[in-house]
């Protein structure tokens, strides 16, 4: 064993008989870095003295593994309190008392941070050698130590000696009473606050102040001891503007902040540099009692956001501080819509980061704004939607007013964001939500499915894929062969229906794409509703050429085209299912055609097929001369159907196939069976009956036109009429024999070739045919009746204008008979002898003339003399009601009120004979006051020649 390992053992024998062996004394390495820095550590007083005589290094700096930074054997034992070695070190010449180890710590300065021995510093301060301001590598003064870890003793030494700088700052400009007050060294600061020569508000290089250190720290005793200096400011910032109040509200001190917010002058809503108030801090760190004592202060501005735009409500949401959440919005001036600058909500994002329990307590706040969108569009259902919170997206759909379907600004939903991710659960939940719109487009043009195809979720596939009803169309409008295709292929119905009600091969067929077309009957497109002409005009074929449609037994289906000229050379039977479209007669046997009646025949193929053959010709044409004016019929082309039908195996249990079909309809599609072929036809039947019925009430227009033009003096329209009734009722007999032959034929074809299997579908399809039909023509019928009708009046009308004119007529030679009297009066009188005399005979002829001109005129005037008669009576009429209600005479006057309220005076109205009662009263008025004036002047003329006569007396008298 060496010697620094028996100085730890305690064996001062071994330890001298070692050095006598000639061992070396300043062996370094080992546990402390030598013996002798061994006995200072563990205090081996004894072991020292026989080191120190056999010439040990007493300065020694070497590096154990105890003793990592060379430390003296005085460091070490002035450290660990060991008072009798550090005198013993200090009383050995050569002994240097301040040297420093590797962190440039002196022995004064583990003196003073130990505080385990004041016999130490003592000892060390006796020392004029010793620098009480020697400083470490960090800038700390022994000062600074002993202070920073509450050695009252040692501080109250040393602030004795001669000049010692109480405000020594460390490299991080700290002083003893930063330090004392970060760590809570209550004794000290009482010692150190004392002292005039200490600054209480000095600042570190972080700009904190004592008092922030001890908020911090929640050391009130320390707080409460340096506010009650008025040299401290409550409000002093650091160098990122942070308070005292800020760091006590971090640190959740809640004391301390209770001690603060006693401060008159308190700010309590200050401002760091990056934004941030004390509510702020309290709300990040989760500190719900700080944050409730500040939330009670008044003044509290529970909304002032830092420079990201969080306030304190976002940090505690985002650092998932929940009960702070909670706490904060029971704040009466919380802002819950506050938006941040992206435009964002505090909802927006817990949705988005599925922070469901504070989209809970947002959602129970009155006055939420849970749809508001930020600066793109984007709202929380939205946000929930992408991330896949399908418990956050359910809570909002819960909500009335949150729009299931919004849109961002590109035009995306939510619907469409979950699909894009591939979020299924979320994608069902917004699926089951009235108003969403599955087939929504981007601005890319995708819609939910087409994104849920290319990025390859399966699942959200299957649920939208059954439901959507646009995608399939917008690849083909787009041409999109290749992602149409793997649409189908991913089971999308070709069949189904936009909202317009058209099928994709319908939008195939508009915009002739002849590969979209050929792709999508390869999947089993239906072709129901396609017209011959409509495949000519796709594929650019000849009118006259016949459309061949084949369906293999996969349900994929291809057209071809087949010239005019090779049709008669085709087998008469395909066993695969077949739709010939011929643009002539068909190629089967012809026979002669009866016009206007169905004709249907059957004939054996072979023993297990049958060709069914239905034609028609009507509306047949009777032709017309331009000059007649009857109704006659149109003339409409043959139309014809032939299918070929094979037996089951069980004619009895299943129906026959029709396989083969040849039609002259314009419907280009192949039928289900042999009733739905004969459905087609019935259909078309009715759209030609359609057509006469129109051109029969387009008729009745036209002889409606020409009734009014003639006012009932055209003797040939009735005869018109008469005629177009009968054909009326012609075209009911021809409609009454096709629903009869029709029904006639559902029942044999089903008792013969459909195992009984009535078809209810076909039987309504006729009946309805025949009323609908059968309504028409009775229209038709009314209209006739009603033309008959109002001819018959308007000739009536005529002939009674006749019989009036004759009779006016009559009186007309009556007026001239009567007239004409006083000629024969003249006649009478001259009628004497010597009526030949000129002298006689001239004056005859000249009367004659003159009374029989004054007759002829007054007879050809007689009605302008009766008006003007009239018009006199009228003006006298008004004159004389005027005068009625100014006479001054209240019967009259309200006679002449009575009389003015008639507008029109009638000769019948017995009031008008007031007038003449009011004239003939006017009259016998006016002279009875005529009179009475006359009796009047007289009596006064009588008395003025009485007065003349006295005056005339008088005068003689005198």
């Amino acid at each position: 064993m060496d010697i620094q390992q028996e100085t730890i053992n305690l064996n001062s024998r071994n330890v001298s008989d070692l050095l006598r062996a000639g061992a070396d004394v300043n062996a370094a390495g080992g546990e402390y870095g030598s013996a002798i820095q061994a006995a200072g550590q563990l205090g081996r007083d004894n072991i020292l003295d026989i080191l120190i005589k056999n010439e040990a290094d007493v300065n020694a700096k070497n590096v154990g593994r105890r003793n990592p930074h060379g430390r003296t054997p005085l460091s070490l034992a002035a450290g660990n309190g060991h008072s009798l070695i550090v005198r013993q070190l200090l009383a050995r010449d050569g002994t240097n008392p301040d040297l420093p180890d590797d962190n440039g710590r002196t022995p004064l300065s583990w003196a003073a941070g130990s505080g385990e021995s004041l016999s130490c510093i003592e000892s060390l301060l006796q020392r004029s050698d010793v620098n009480t301001e020697s400083a470490d590598i960090n800038g700390r003064t022994p000062l600074s130590w002993a202070a920073g870890n509450e050695h009252r003793g040692m501080v109250e030494l040393l602030l004795k000696q001669p000049g010692i700088n109480t405000n020594a700052r460390d490299q991080n400009g700290r002083t003893p009473l930063s330090w004392a007050a970060g760590n809570g060294c209550i004794t000290v600061a009482h010692s150190l606050v004392s002292r005039d020569d200490v600054t209480l508000d000095l600042q570190d290089s972080d700009g904190r102040t004592p008092l922030s250190w001890a908020a911090g720290a929640g050391n009130i005793a320390m707080a409460e001891i340096l506010l009650r200096n008025p040299d401290v400011k409550p409000n002093c910032g650091d160098k990122d503007d942070r308070t005292p109040l800020s760091w006590a509200a971090e640190k959740g001190q809640r004391v301390a902040v209770e001690i603060l917010l006693r401060r008159p002058d308190i700010t309590i809503n200050s401002v760091d540099k990056d934004g941030r108030t004390a509510l702020s801090w309290a709300a990040g760190e989760g500190q719900e009692e700080v944050g409730n004592l500040l939330l009670k202060r008044a003044d509290i501005e529970p909304n002032y956001a830092e420079r990201s735009g969080m306030p304190p409500l976002w940090w505690a949401a985002k650092k998932g501080h929940d009960g702070v959440v909670k706490l904060l919005l029971t704040a009466e001036k919380i802002d819950i819509n506050y938006r941040d600058q992206d435009g964002g909500t505090l909802l927006s994002w817990a949705a988005e980061t599925g922070r469901a329990k504070v989209v809970k307590l947002l959602l129970a706040q009155e006055g939420l704004s849970p749809d508001s969108q930020n600066t793109v569009g984007r709202t929380a259902l939205s946000r929930a939607a992408e991330t896949g919170s399908s418990a956050i997206v359910e809570l909002l759909l819960n909500r009335p007013d949150v729009n299931p379907d919004s849109v961002d600004q590109e035009n995306r939903t939510p619907l469409l964001w979950a699909a894009m991710k591939g979020h299924s659960a979320v994608v069902e939940l917004l699926l089951a939500k009235e108003g969403v719109k599955l087939d929504s487009t981007d601005d890319t043009g995708r819609t939910p499915l087409l994104w849920a195809l290319e990025m390859r979720h399966s699942h959200v596939i299957r649920s939208l894929i059954s439901r959507d009803t646009t995608t399939l169309h917008s690849l083909v409008q787009q041409g999109n062969r290749e992602s149409a295709k793997m649409l189908l292929s991913a089971g999308c119905d070709v069949d189904r229906c936009d909202p317009s009600g058209t099928t994709a091969l319908r939008l195939a067929i508009q915009r002739k794409d002849r590969e979209m077309i050929d792709m999508l009957l390869t999947f089993g497109a239906g072709t129901k509703g396609v017209m011959a002409h409509e495949w000519l005009d796709v594929y650019g074929r000849q009118k006259g050429d016949a459309v061949q449609l084949l369906e293999g037994a996969d349900g994929q289906q291809r057209v071809n085209f087949i010239e005019n000229s090779t049709l008669g050379s085709m087998q008469a039977l395909q066993m695969q299912k077949r739709q010939l479209l011929p643009g002539k007669p068909l190629p089967d046997e012809l026979r002669s055609i009866s016009r206007n009646q169905f004709q249907i025949s059957y004939a054996d193929v072979n023993n297990h097929a049958a060709r069914i053959s239905v034609s028609l010709w009507f509306p047949f044409g009777e032709g017309s001369s331009s000059q007649q004016q009857y109704f006659n019929v149109p003339e409409w082309p043959l139309i014809r159907i032939a299918w070929t039908i094979i037996s089951p195996s069980n004619p009895q249990s299943r129906p026959w196939q029709s396989v083969d079909h040849h039609s002259m309809l314009p419907n280009g599609w192949i039928p289900d069976d042999g009733f739905d072929f004969f459905q087609q036809f019935i259909l078309h039947l009715e759209e030609r009956w359609i057509s006469v019925c129109d051109a029969a009430d387009k008729h009745l227009k036209e002889s409606r036109l020409d009734q009014l033009r003639s006012e009932g003096k055209n003797p040939d329209l009735m005869r018109r009429l008469a005629r177009d009734a009968q054909k009326w009722t012609e075209l009911r007999s021809i409609l009454q024999d096709h629903t009869d032959v029709a029904q006639k034929f559902i029942v044999e074809y089903s008792e013969r070739y459909h195992a009984n299997q009535f078809p209810i579908d076909l039987q309504r399809t006729v009946n309805e045919f025949k009323v609908d039909i059968s309504r028409r023509l009775d229209q038709l019928d009314q209209t006739i009746r009603d033309l008959l009708q109002f001819e018959f009046a308007w000739a009536s009308i005529n002939e009674t204008r006749i019989s009036t004119r004759l009779g006016h007529n009559v009186m007309l030679f009556t007026y001239v008979s009567i007239f004409y009297l006083p000629l024969a009066f003249c006649a009478a009188i001259w009628a004497i002898p010597n009526i030949t005399d000129s002298a006689t005979r001239n004056p005859f002829i000249i009367t004659s003339a003159i009374v029989g001109f004054i007759t002829l005129l007054i007879s050809f005037n007689l009605e302008n003399i009766s008006t003007l008669c009239w018009r006199l009576y009228q003006g006298w009429r008004a004159k004389v009601v005027q005068d009625m209600q100014f006479v001054g005479n209240d019967y009259w006057m309200e006679r002449g009120n009575k009389l003015e309220s008639i507008d029109t005076p009638r000769s019948n109205f017995p009031s008008e004979w007031w007038l003449i009662w009011y004239a003939f009263w006017r009259l016998v008025r006016a002279l009875y006051y005529r009179k009475k004036q006359k009796l009047a002047v007289r009596k006064l003329e009588r008395r003025v020649k009485d007065q003349d006569i006295e005056v005339e007396s008088g005068s003689m008298i005198q």
